[in-house]
């Protein structure tokens, strides 16, 4: 809304984390004065407008460090992404697979349109549903978005769920061959004809450790690893392990947001209810009469697949929204068991003592230096 604070705009909104009730106060530093934080995203000490000291801090620092918000879905990394980006003058770049899409807001947990006219917002709504985006084109583009405003001095912060991106912003990418034409369609009839658990069984059959990753209806990623190996006789997994992700094209301080089982699956289900009670039915409905049907790969993610299915009348509206749920907490442990293995620096709880007031020390110790924070278990 023109003339509207940022402020003004997230506390409209109860799902954004309040910024008064957060506890700022910085640890002493034992010398008379608060150490406060410079920009989590570049620690590089020259932004005094950050700075609310003033100073300009001259210690050593890691160069062009971005933070990066991530974790299992529903543990309020864009809220407190907001939050960050509120106090600190930051722009946010989302690492949401879905969020890249127009017209597909309740489903993919957009923040509100106030929010994004307040705080800008990187990677979101940059294409319609018809179009495709990959890890590979996300990191080129992001990489290239942090590098220009860390030049210019402007804060940005990472925040999402899709660990891939964040995975290929930091590592980058093995470099795949195009897959021919012919291998495509060929693919593509094959899984017509015979499903996808056919798939991925030939899959298991010539890549056991990647189709060992990936779940039978994962239809993209099943379809580009068979179309790997038929071109070039390698598994796409040997590729990857050639590879091996090692160099840093950009640094990034990743804290990941955790919280127990039960308390997840809570609020995967109400997070639901309220996406329901938004209109994400009408929100899929819309999407139909665009043109944009389940043939496409953004509408067949979670909840887009079934609520397509209660709109052509193969599935009532109960089972749908219980089928969303049950997905969405599966969505969740493959997260959970893909950060096990591409773990954050540092892990905190949601039920954690003023998280907002952890981060900032996380920052302010990385910036110094200060590696004790590191590998914290929550």
């Amino acid at each position: 809304m023109k003339g509207q604070s940022s402020s003004d705009a997230l506390r409209k909104h109860p799902s954004v984390l309040p910024i008064k009730t957060f506890n700022t106060n910085i640890p002493e530093t034992g010398q008379g004065e608060a150490a406060v934080p410079g920009p989590p995203f570049a620690f590089q000490g020259q932004h005094d407008k950050i700075n609310n000291m003033g100073k300009t801090d001259n210690s050593p620092a890691r160069s062009h460090v971005t933070i990066a918000i991530t974790g299992p879905t529903a543990t309020g990394k864009s809220d407190l992404a907001l939050a960050l980006a509120e106090e600190l003058g930051a722009e946010i770049v989302s690492a949401d697979s879905m969020q890249v899409y127009r017209f597909m807001d309740i489903g993919t947990a957009k923040p509100p349109k106030d929010v994004l006219a307040a705080i800008p917002h990187h990677f979101i709504d940059i294409l319609n549903p018809d179009e495709t985006f990959s890890a590979g084109q996300f990191a080129r583009q992001a990489r290239d978005l942090i590098r220009e405003k860390q030049a210019s001095g402007v804060p940005l912060i990472v925040a999402g769920g899709t660990g891939l991106y964040i995975k290929a912003l930091e590592k980058g990418l093995v470099a795949l061959p195009a897959i021919p034409d012919e291998i495509q369609a060929r693919l593509w009839e094959d899984y017509l004809n015979a499903g996808l658990p056919v798939l991925h069984e030939r899959l298991r059959q010539v890549d056991p450790a990647l189709a060992a990753t990936l779940h039978v209806n994962d239809r993209f990623r099943i379809l580009r690893a068979l179309g790997i190996y038929e071109t070039t006789g390698i598994p796409l997994s040997a590729l990857q392990e050639k590879h091996g992700f090692r160099d840093t094209t950009i640094p990034l301080l990743k804290v990941g947001l955790t919280c127990p089982r039960d308390i997840l699956y809570k609020r995967i289900e109400e997070r639901v209810d309220r996406m329901m009670a938004a209109g994400w039915l009408r929100e899929v409905q819309d999407l139909l009469a665009r043109g944009y049907d389940e043939t496409l790969k953004p509408m067949q993610a979670i909840g887009y697949r079934q609520l397509t299915a209660v709109l052509r009348g193969e599935l009532e509206l109960a089972d749908a929204i219980a089928e969303i749920k049950k997905e969405t907490r599966r969505l969740a442990k493959r997260q959970i068991t893909w950060f096990k293995k591409e773990a954050p620096d540092i892990w905190l709880p949601l039920s954690g003592p003023d998280l907002y007031k952890q981060v900032r020390e996380i920052i302010t110790l990385s910036k110094k230096g200060d590696d004790a924070w590191k590998g914290k278990k929550a």
